[in-house]
Protein backbone atom coordinates (compact mmCIF):
# COMPACT_ATOMS: atom_id res chain seq x y z
CA UNK A 1 0.00 0.00 0.00
CA UNK A 2 2.84 2.43 0.82
CA UNK A 3 4.35 1.83 -2.61
CA UNK A 4 1.02 2.67 -4.22
CA UNK A 5 0.69 5.85 -2.19
CA UNK A 6 4.22 6.97 -3.07
CA UNK A 7 3.55 6.31 -6.74
CA UNK A 8 0.41 8.37 -6.39
CA UNK A 9 2.32 11.26 -4.82
CA UNK A 10 4.90 11.12 -7.61
CA UNK A 11 2.08 11.32 -10.13
CA UNK A 12 0.57 14.30 -8.33
CA UNK A 13 3.92 16.06 -8.26
CA UNK A 14 4.18 15.45 -12.00
CA UNK A 15 0.76 17.06 -12.32
CA UNK A 16 1.93 20.09 -10.36
CA UNK A 17 5.05 20.48 -12.48
CA UNK A 18 3.10 20.11 -15.72
CA UNK A 19 0.66 22.73 -14.50
CA UNK A 20 3.60 24.97 -13.64
CA UNK A 21 4.35 25.41 -17.32
CA UNK A 22 0.82 26.73 -17.88
CA UNK A 23 0.16 28.55 -14.60
CA UNK A 24 3.21 28.73 -12.33
CA UNK A 25 1.63 31.10 -9.82
CA UNK A 26 -1.30 28.76 -9.28
CA UNK A 27 0.70 25.55 -9.23
CA UNK A 28 3.70 26.55 -7.17
CA UNK A 29 2.22 29.56 -5.41
CA UNK A 30 5.57 31.29 -5.00
CA UNK A 31 5.24 34.86 -3.81
CA UNK A 32 6.79 37.68 -5.86
CA UNK A 33 10.51 37.20 -5.21
CA UNK A 34 12.41 39.63 -3.09
CA UNK A 35 16.22 39.85 -3.52
CA UNK A 36 16.51 37.33 -0.68
CA UNK A 37 14.27 34.76 -2.36
CA UNK A 38 15.29 35.16 -6.00
CA UNK A 39 17.92 32.44 -5.71
CA UNK A 40 15.43 30.10 -4.05
CA UNK A 41 12.94 30.71 -6.84
CA UNK A 42 15.61 29.97 -9.43
CA UNK A 43 16.59 26.74 -7.69
CA UNK A 44 12.94 25.80 -7.41
CA UNK A 45 12.23 26.47 -11.10
CA UNK A 46 15.29 24.50 -12.23
CA UNK A 47 14.38 21.58 -10.02
CA UNK A 48 10.79 21.74 -11.27
CA UNK A 49 11.97 21.59 -14.87
CA UNK A 50 14.10 18.51 -14.18
CA UNK A 51 11.26 16.90 -12.22
CA UNK A 52 8.96 17.33 -15.20
CA UNK A 53 11.26 14.96 -17.09
CA UNK A 54 11.94 12.68 -14.13
CA UNK A 55 9.44 12.87 -11.22
CA UNK A 56 11.84 10.83 -9.04
CA UNK A 57 14.70 13.32 -9.42
CA UNK A 58 16.48 14.69 -6.33
CA UNK A 59 17.80 18.22 -5.88
CA UNK A 60 21.34 18.46 -7.31
CA UNK A 61 24.36 20.32 -5.92
CA UNK A 62 23.73 23.56 -7.84
CA UNK A 63 20.11 23.74 -6.72
CA UNK A 64 21.08 23.03 -3.11
CA UNK A 65 23.78 25.71 -3.24
CA UNK A 66 21.25 28.27 -4.48
CA UNK A 67 18.75 27.21 -1.82
CA UNK A 68 21.36 27.51 0.96
CA UNK A 69 22.32 30.99 -0.18
CA UNK A 70 18.66 31.98 -0.22
CA UNK A 71 18.12 30.44 3.21
CA UNK A 72 21.00 32.42 4.71
CA UNK A 73 19.50 35.70 3.51
CA UNK A 74 15.84 34.72 3.95
CA UNK A 75 15.31 31.90 6.51
CA UNK A 76 11.56 31.89 5.88
CA UNK A 77 11.83 31.24 2.14
CA UNK A 78 9.53 28.28 1.54
CA UNK A 79 11.11 27.34 -1.84
CA UNK A 80 14.53 27.25 -0.20
CA UNK A 81 13.28 25.11 2.69
CA UNK A 82 11.63 22.74 0.25
CA UNK A 83 14.75 22.28 -1.85
CA UNK A 84 16.92 21.77 1.23
CA UNK A 85 14.47 19.21 2.60
CA UNK A 86 14.32 17.08 -0.56
CA UNK A 87 18.13 17.11 -0.76
CA UNK A 88 18.34 15.23 2.56
CA UNK A 89 18.09 11.63 1.40
CA UNK A 90 19.92 9.66 4.11
CA UNK A 91 18.26 8.07 7.09
CA UNK A 92 20.42 10.13 9.47
CA UNK A 93 18.91 13.30 8.03
CA UNK A 94 15.30 12.15 8.38
CA UNK A 95 14.54 14.17 11.51
CA UNK A 96 16.09 17.35 10.11
CA UNK A 97 14.35 16.82 6.80
CA UNK A 98 10.97 16.52 8.53
CA UNK A 99 11.68 19.58 10.67
CA UNK A 100 12.34 21.66 7.55
CA UNK A 101 9.16 20.38 5.91
CA UNK A 102 7.15 21.15 9.04
CA UNK A 103 8.58 24.66 9.18
CA UNK A 104 7.85 25.26 5.50
CA UNK A 105 4.32 23.90 5.99
CA UNK A 106 3.67 26.34 8.83
CA UNK A 107 4.86 29.28 6.71
CA UNK A 108 2.78 28.39 3.65
CA UNK A 109 0.29 25.68 2.71
CA UNK A 110 0.41 26.54 -0.97
CA UNK A 111 3.81 25.19 -2.00
CA UNK A 112 3.27 22.03 -4.04
CA UNK A 113 6.72 20.54 -3.42
CA UNK A 114 6.39 20.86 0.36
CA UNK A 115 2.81 19.55 0.26
CA UNK A 116 3.77 16.50 -1.76
CA UNK A 117 6.75 15.72 0.44
CA UNK A 118 4.57 15.98 3.55
CA UNK A 119 2.03 13.59 2.01
CA UNK A 120 4.76 11.14 1.04
CA UNK A 121 6.44 11.36 4.46
CA UNK A 122 3.13 10.72 6.23
CA UNK A 123 2.53 7.66 4.06
CA UNK A 124 6.02 6.29 4.75
CA UNK A 125 5.59 6.51 8.51
CA UNK A 126 2.01 5.21 8.37
CA UNK A 127 0.48 8.41 9.76
CA UNK A 128 -2.96 8.31 8.14
CA UNK A 129 -4.20 11.39 10.00
CA UNK A 130 -1.35 13.53 8.65
CA UNK A 131 -1.65 11.93 5.20
CA UNK A 132 -5.30 12.92 4.81
CA UNK A 133 -4.81 16.27 6.54
CA UNK A 134 -2.22 17.32 3.97
CA UNK A 135 -4.36 16.05 1.12
CA UNK A 136 -7.26 18.14 2.42
CA UNK A 137 -5.08 21.26 2.72
CA UNK A 138 -3.86 20.95 -0.84
CA UNK A 139 -7.44 20.62 -2.10
CA UNK A 140 -8.18 24.13 -0.85
CA UNK A 141 -5.56 25.69 -3.16
CA UNK A 142 -7.76 25.73 -6.26
CA UNK A 143 -10.02 23.77 -8.57
CA UNK A 144 -7.21 22.01 -10.42
CA UNK A 145 -5.54 20.89 -7.23
CA UNK A 146 -8.91 19.85 -5.84
CA UNK A 147 -9.52 17.62 -8.86
CA UNK A 148 -6.12 15.90 -8.71
CA UNK A 149 -5.88 15.50 -4.95
CA UNK A 150 -9.58 14.80 -4.49
CA UNK A 151 -9.24 11.71 -6.67
CA UNK A 152 -6.21 10.68 -4.61
CA UNK A 153 -8.18 11.07 -1.40
CA UNK A 154 -11.15 9.11 -2.79
CA UNK A 155 -8.85 6.25 -3.82
CA UNK A 156 -6.99 6.30 -0.51
CA UNK A 157 -10.29 5.98 1.37
CA UNK A 158 -9.97 2.25 0.74
CA UNK A 159 -6.91 2.07 3.04
CA UNK A 160 -7.07 0.46 6.47
CA UNK A 161 -7.35 3.23 9.04
CA UNK A 162 -8.79 5.72 6.54
CA UNK A 163 -12.13 6.01 8.34
CA UNK A 164 -10.57 7.03 11.66
CA UNK A 165 -8.18 9.44 9.94
CA UNK A 166 -10.79 11.07 7.71
CA UNK A 167 -13.59 11.48 10.26
CA UNK A 168 -12.21 14.66 11.91
CA UNK A 169 -11.41 16.05 8.46
CA UNK A 170 -14.78 15.37 6.81
CA UNK A 171 -16.78 16.03 9.99
CA UNK A 172 -16.58 19.86 9.86
CA UNK A 173 -17.71 19.78 6.21
CA UNK A 174 -14.74 21.43 4.46
CA UNK A 175 -15.34 23.45 1.31
CA UNK A 176 -14.57 20.42 -0.87
CA UNK A 177 -16.85 18.04 1.09
CA UNK A 178 -19.48 17.45 -1.61
CA UNK A 179 -16.80 17.13 -4.28
CA UNK A 180 -15.08 14.39 -2.28
CA UNK A 181 -18.29 12.39 -1.89
CA UNK A 182 -19.03 12.67 -5.61
CA UNK A 183 -15.60 11.19 -6.31
CA UNK A 184 -15.62 8.44 -3.70
CA UNK A 185 -18.89 6.90 -4.92
CA UNK A 186 -17.05 6.17 -8.17
CA UNK A 187 -14.31 4.17 -6.41
CA UNK A 188 -15.57 0.58 -5.90
CA UNK A 189 -12.68 -0.33 -3.59
CA UNK A 190 -13.50 2.61 -1.30
CA UNK A 191 -17.26 2.10 -0.98
CA UNK A 192 -17.37 0.12 2.27
CA UNK A 193 -15.02 2.51 4.06
CA UNK A 194 -16.97 5.44 2.60
CA UNK A 195 -20.15 4.02 4.17
CA UNK A 196 -18.42 3.71 7.55
CA UNK A 197 -17.08 7.26 7.21
CA UNK A 198 -20.55 8.60 6.37
CA UNK A 199 -21.94 6.87 9.47
CA UNK A 200 -19.13 8.30 11.60
CA UNK A 201 -19.90 11.90 10.61
CA UNK A 202 -23.62 11.28 11.12
CA UNK A 203 -22.92 10.79 14.82
CA UNK A 204 -22.05 13.46 17.39
CA UNK A 205 -20.35 15.85 17.40
CA UNK A 206 -20.76 16.25 13.63
CA UNK A 207 -24.43 15.13 13.39
CA UNK A 208 -24.60 15.20 9.58
CA UNK A 209 -28.04 13.58 9.41
CA UNK A 210 -29.50 15.32 6.35
CA UNK A 211 -29.74 12.92 3.39
CA UNK A 212 -27.86 14.33 0.40
CA UNK A 213 -27.75 13.35 -3.26
CA UNK A 214 -24.34 11.75 -2.75
CA UNK A 215 -25.74 9.70 0.16
CA UNK A 216 -28.32 8.27 -2.22
CA UNK A 217 -25.64 7.60 -4.82
CA UNK A 218 -23.46 5.88 -2.23
CA UNK A 219 -26.32 3.60 -1.15
CA UNK A 220 -27.03 2.59 -4.74
CA UNK A 221 -23.34 2.03 -5.49
CA UNK A 222 -23.00 -0.21 -2.42
CA UNK A 223 -26.00 -2.21 -3.58
CA UNK A 224 -24.70 -2.57 -7.14
CA UNK A 225 -21.36 -3.82 -5.85
CA UNK A 226 -22.90 -6.42 -3.53
CA UNK A 227 -22.18 -4.67 -0.19
CA UNK A 228 -25.74 -5.14 1.00
CA UNK A 229 -25.10 -5.31 4.75
CA UNK A 230 -22.95 -2.18 4.63
CA UNK A 231 -25.59 -0.39 2.57
CA UNK A 232 -28.35 -1.35 5.01
CA UNK A 233 -26.30 -0.21 7.99
CA UNK A 234 -25.79 3.16 6.31
CA UNK A 235 -29.47 3.51 5.44
CA UNK A 236 -30.50 2.81 9.04
CA UNK A 237 -27.90 5.27 10.29
CA UNK A 238 -29.41 7.93 8.02
CA UNK A 239 -32.92 7.38 9.31
CA UNK A 240 -34.39 4.31 7.62
CA UNK A 241 -37.06 2.76 9.85
CA UNK A 242 -36.63 -0.90 10.64
CA UNK A 243 -39.53 -3.00 9.29
CA UNK A 244 -42.49 -3.90 11.46
CA UNK A 245 -43.65 -7.49 11.74
CA UNK A 246 -46.98 -6.49 10.19
CA UNK A 247 -45.29 -5.27 7.01
CA UNK A 248 -41.70 -6.01 6.04
CA UNK A 249 -41.89 -3.58 3.12
CA UNK A 250 -40.57 -0.11 3.79
CA UNK A 251 -43.06 2.65 2.94
CA UNK A 252 -45.67 0.08 1.97
CA UNK A 253 -48.44 2.63 2.45
CA UNK A 254 -46.65 5.07 0.11
CA UNK A 255 -46.99 7.84 2.68
CA UNK A 256 -43.58 9.39 2.01
CA UNK A 257 -41.34 10.19 -0.92
CA UNK A 258 -38.60 7.56 -1.13
CA UNK A 259 -35.28 8.85 0.24
CA UNK A 260 -33.12 5.82 0.96
CA UNK A 261 -33.32 3.49 -2.03
CA UNK A 262 -32.70 0.64 -2.51
CA UNK A 263 -34.17 -0.07 0.95
CA UNK A 264 -36.98 2.34 0.19
CA UNK A 265 -38.69 2.29 -3.21
CA UNK A 266 -36.43 2.61 -6.22
CA UNK A 267 -38.71 3.93 -8.98
CA UNK A 268 -38.46 3.58 -12.75
CA UNK A 269 -38.28 6.68 -14.92
CA UNK A 270 -37.96 5.19 -18.39
CA UNK A 271 -39.63 6.59 -21.48
CA UNK A 272 -42.12 3.72 -21.75
CA UNK A 273 -42.38 2.90 -18.04
CA UNK A 274 -42.64 5.27 -15.13
CA UNK A 275 -43.56 5.14 -11.46
CA UNK A 276 -44.08 7.87 -8.89
CA UNK A 277 -45.29 8.14 -5.30
CA UNK A 278 -47.81 10.75 -4.19
CA UNK A 279 -47.38 10.99 -0.39
CA UNK A 280 -50.52 13.12 0.01
CA UNK A 281 -52.74 10.61 -1.76
CA UNK A 282 -50.69 7.69 -0.41
CA UNK A 283 -50.41 5.77 -3.65
CA UNK A 284 -47.91 4.49 -6.15
CA UNK A 285 -48.79 5.38 -9.73
CA UNK A 286 -47.45 3.10 -12.45
CA UNK A 287 -47.83 3.99 -16.13
CA UNK A 288 -46.61 1.75 -18.93
CA UNK A 289 -47.21 1.70 -22.68
CA UNK A 290 -47.20 -1.19 -25.11
CA UNK A 291 -43.89 -3.03 -25.21
CA UNK A 292 -42.80 -1.88 -21.74
CA UNK A 293 -41.00 -4.52 -19.68
CA UNK A 294 -39.11 -4.24 -16.43
CA UNK A 295 -39.19 -3.11 -12.83
CA UNK A 296 -41.55 -0.23 -12.06
CA UNK A 297 -40.64 -0.14 -8.36
CA UNK A 298 -38.38 -2.26 -6.22
CA UNK A 299 -36.66 -2.39 -2.85
CA UNK A 300 -34.26 -4.61 -0.97
CA UNK A 301 -35.38 -6.47 2.13
CA UNK A 302 -34.27 -9.31 4.35
CA UNK A 303 -36.37 -12.47 4.32
CA UNK A 304 -35.96 -15.65 6.33
CA UNK A 305 -37.14 -18.98 4.93
CA UNK A 306 -40.86 -19.44 5.52
CA UNK A 307 -44.33 -18.49 4.38
CA UNK A 308 -45.54 -14.91 3.86
CA UNK A 309 -48.78 -13.15 3.10
CA UNK A 310 -48.59 -10.68 0.23
CA UNK A 311 -51.46 -8.21 0.28
CA UNK A 312 -52.38 -5.36 -2.07
CA UNK A 313 -55.06 -2.89 -3.05
CA UNK A 314 -54.96 -1.64 -6.63
CA UNK A 315 -57.13 0.81 -8.55
CA UNK A 316 -56.84 0.68 -12.34
CA UNK A 317 -58.07 3.10 -15.00
CA UNK A 318 -57.94 0.40 -17.64
CA UNK A 319 -57.98 -3.37 -17.97
CA UNK A 320 -54.96 -5.15 -16.55
CA UNK A 321 -54.55 -8.46 -18.35
CA UNK A 322 -52.99 -11.46 -16.54
CA UNK A 323 -49.21 -11.23 -16.42
CA UNK A 324 -49.02 -7.51 -17.24
CA UNK A 325 -48.47 -6.54 -13.58
CA UNK A 326 -46.71 -8.91 -11.19
CA UNK A 327 -44.81 -8.99 -7.91
CA UNK A 328 -41.45 -10.74 -7.98
CA UNK A 329 -39.23 -11.82 -5.11
CA UNK A 330 -35.70 -12.75 -6.15
CA UNK A 331 -32.45 -13.25 -4.30
CA UNK A 332 -30.29 -10.13 -4.54
CA UNK A 333 -27.03 -11.88 -3.68
CA UNK A 334 -24.68 -12.77 -6.49
CA UNK A 335 -24.69 -16.37 -7.66
CA UNK A 336 -27.90 -17.32 -5.82
CA UNK A 337 -30.50 -17.45 -8.58
CA UNK A 338 -31.98 -20.53 -6.87
CA UNK A 339 -33.62 -18.13 -4.42
CA UNK A 340 -35.97 -16.66 -7.04
CA UNK A 341 -39.68 -17.17 -6.40
CA UNK A 342 -42.46 -17.59 -8.99
CA UNK A 343 -44.07 -14.25 -9.92
CA UNK A 344 -47.39 -13.33 -8.29
CA UNK A 345 -49.96 -11.77 -10.67
CA UNK A 346 -51.38 -8.54 -9.24
CA UNK A 347 -55.04 -8.02 -10.08
CA UNK A 348 -56.99 -4.79 -9.53
CA UNK A 349 -58.92 -4.63 -6.28
CA UNK A 350 -57.95 -5.86 -2.83
CA UNK A 351 -56.43 -9.33 -2.63
CA UNK A 352 -53.85 -11.53 -0.93
CA UNK A 353 -51.53 -14.32 -1.97
CA UNK A 354 -49.25 -16.73 -0.13
CA UNK A 355 -45.57 -16.77 -1.07
CA UNK A 356 -43.04 -19.26 0.25
CA UNK A 357 -39.36 -18.39 0.62
CA UNK A 358 -37.14 -21.49 0.34
CA UNK A 359 -34.19 -22.26 2.57
CA UNK A 360 -31.65 -21.40 -0.14
CA UNK A 361 -29.12 -19.64 2.04
CA UNK A 362 -30.12 -16.25 0.65
CA UNK A 363 -30.57 -13.34 3.07
CA UNK A 364 -31.28 -10.33 0.85
CA UNK A 365 -34.10 -10.23 -1.70
CA UNK A 366 -35.36 -7.83 -4.30
CA UNK A 367 -39.08 -7.21 -3.98
CA UNK A 368 -40.16 -5.90 -7.38
CA UNK A 369 -43.37 -4.62 -8.91
CA UNK A 370 -42.79 -5.44 -12.57
CA UNK A 371 -44.70 -4.94 -15.80
CA UNK A 372 -44.63 -6.91 -19.03
CA UNK A 373 -46.83 -5.30 -21.65
CA UNK A 374 -47.19 -6.94 -25.09
CA UNK A 375 -46.05 -4.83 -28.00
CA UNK A 376 -49.59 -4.56 -29.42
CA UNK A 377 -51.25 -3.66 -26.09
CA UNK A 378 -52.46 -0.19 -25.13
CA UNK A 379 -50.64 -0.14 -21.80
CA UNK A 380 -51.74 0.27 -18.19
CA UNK A 381 -52.26 3.00 -15.61
CA UNK A 382 -52.66 1.69 -12.07
CA UNK A 383 -52.61 3.07 -8.54
CA UNK A 384 -51.26 0.87 -5.76
CA UNK A 385 -52.90 2.10 -2.59
CA UNK A 386 -51.58 -0.54 -0.21
CA UNK A 387 -48.88 -3.17 -0.38
CA UNK A 388 -47.76 -5.45 2.43
CA UNK A 389 -45.63 -8.53 3.04
CA UNK A 390 -45.95 -10.17 6.43
CA UNK A 391 -44.74 -13.51 7.80
CA UNK A 392 -47.37 -16.15 8.52
CA UNK A 393 -47.37 -17.58 12.02
CA UNK A 394 -48.67 -20.94 10.81
CA UNK A 395 -48.12 -23.11 7.75
CA UNK A 396 -50.86 -22.52 5.16
CA UNK A 397 -53.14 -25.45 4.44
CA UNK A 398 -52.63 -27.42 1.25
Amino acid sequence: MIAIVIALVVALWSYAIANDKRAPVRALAIAVPTPGTAQASLAYDVFATRSARNPKAWANANEVQLARAAYRSEPLSVPALGILAVSMTSGKQARQRQALLDLAGKISRRNMLVNNEQIKAAALRGDDRAFFTWLSRVMLIGDQAKAAYGTAMAQATARNGAVEALTPIIGPRPAWDDYYWRLVVKQPASLVNAAQLRLAVARAPWSQLDVTLTDKQLLLALGRNGHLDAAYGLAVGLGLSRPAASNLLNNGDFGAAPELAPFDWQLSSLGNLGASIDPREKNLLISAIGGARGAAAQQLLQLAPGHYSLGWKIAADSTVNPGELVARIACAERGREDGDLPPVPLKPGAAKAIVSVPDSGCKWYWFTIAVEIPDDALGIDVNLEQLSLAPLTSTPAG
